[in-house]
């Protein structure tokens, strides 16, 4: 993940049959933040949404727009089994809704618009 610019993975990207991802968000520090989220749920999602480009570790050089939900709250539980719920907002919400989707089966090209081959177009790249 980290080798090809990734910020998230989940379980069924590498053939592990198992509800959980692993990600590791930018910070300011230049250092990410890592979460590893077993059976994660997508909760009150907010009306407002925002657009953004996204890419996908399992569709390579491939990038598309994708409207999501601003702020998720987020429910799982952690490596050590215990209860976590995250409010999440901006470009965590995005790769935690992004990561859930994979676990159920949707990858972001199903929602993507102006798919297109090679490089992100904005300044923001999200690829989860």
């Amino acid at each position: 993940m980290r080798r090809a610019n990734g910020v998230g993975l989940s379980a069924n990207q590498v053939g592990l049959d198992m509800q959980l991802f692993v990600a590791g968000i930018p910070q300011r520090n230049g250092r990410p933040k890592w979460y590893a989220i077993f059976n994660p749920k997508i909760e009150r999602p907010s009306k407002e949404q925002f657009t953004m480009e996204e890419g996908c570790l399992s569709v390579p050089n491939t990038y598309g727009t994708v409207t999501r939900p601003k702020e998720i709250v987020l429910t799982g539980f952690d490596k050590h089994q215990r209860a976590v719920t995250i409010r999440a907002t901006g470009l965590i919400a995005r790769v935690f809704q992004h990561e859930v989707d994979h676990l159920n089966g949707i990858v972001f090209i199903d929602k993507a618009q102006n798919l297109h081959e090679g490089t992100v177009e904005s300044d923001t790249e999200d690829t989860a």
